[in-house]
């Protein structure tokens, strides 16, 4: 009898990594791309010590919030005000609960804002999505900024 071969897992974490070391390979020579926008929001992270609750409850009194999408870019493109990326591993696709309750509710507050926000099932996937954001031209906040800022006198 011929055995299967069963590839290996590849991470949530391995999937994000990956996302990251590509994007910054392929976008770092853009003059439009702003690397300091793209940031991981660390929400899966294993709160470790002595009472990881109030480790928590101190997060929480300082704005955590469950939920928040893993990758932020912060940079307005096209129609939208920013982008969120909600990574999960490839072998999640399909699966009912793929997507938490609250981080279903991220995404829809998003999305509230004019924001492109999606769930992406491996780093090609995240890749396609941050490249087609890319596409979209790059708006220019100043004159936002000059009308909210208040003038010298």
């Amino acid at each position: 009898m011929e055995e299967k071969y069963k590839a290996p897992r590849v991470s949530e974490h391995s999937e994000q990594a990956n996302f990251i070391s590509t994007v910054l390979a392929k976008y770092s020579h853009h003059d439009d791309f702003i690397k300091e926008v793209l940031f991981a929001v660390p929400n899966g992270s294993w709160l470790a010590g002595r009472n990881p609750w109030a480790l928590f409850n101190k997060f929480a009194a300082e704005g955590f919030r469950k939920g928040v999408s893993d990758l932020i870019y912060l940079q307005a493109r096209g129609p939208w005000s920013c982008l969120a990326i909600e990574m999960k591993a490839l072998d999640r696709k399909g699966k009912k609960d793929a997507v938490s309750e609250d981080q279903q509710i991220f995404i829809d507050a998003v999305k509230s804002v004019d924001g492109l926000a999606v769930a992406c099932f491996g780093c090609d996937e995240a890749v396609n999505i941050f490249d087609q954001y890319m596409r979209r031209p790059f708006i220019h906040r100043a004159k936002l900024i000059n009308l909210i800022q208040p003038k010298e006198s």
